[in-house]
């Protein structure tokens, strides 16, 4: 198995580039080829196994080095980005609908003033 480090990831995408220990070489690799149970981050030492394929070299059954499998302690690292922005895109629902319930009781408060 080769090794190297997580150069670029995008979550969003689901995809990214591993550079090889050896020869700094780029393989790309796809979500699906995680192994590890953690959020796959930028700069994670992982080994995996080359597969050539007609788009060129690709990275295949990712695993992160070291027994880390990515997951974070809760007393020194800090959560991952795509951790973070899965927080606030929840807070942002949850103060649309709040926001929304405001709304409508106004709303209702108008209609019955001027229905009194």
């Amino acid at each position: 198995m080769a090794k190297g480090i997580i150069k670029r990831y995008d979550f969003r995408k689901g995809f990214g580039f591993i550079a090889d220990d050896k020869n700094g070489e780029d393989f790309f690799f796809h979500r699906s080829e995680w192994k590890g149970d953690g959020p796959i981050r930028q700069g994670l030492a992982v080994k995996f196994i080359i597969k050539d394929s007609d788009k060129g070299p690709q990275a295949e059954s990712v695993i992160p080095l070291n027994g880390d499998s990515g997951k974070r302690s809760s007393n020194n690292k800090p959560a991952s980005l795509e951790d973070r922005i899965a927080s606030v895109e929840r807070s942002v629902r949850t103060w649309r609908v709040l926001s929304f319930l405001a709304f409508a009781g106004i709303i209702a408060l108008v209609v019955e003033k001027l229905v009194l």
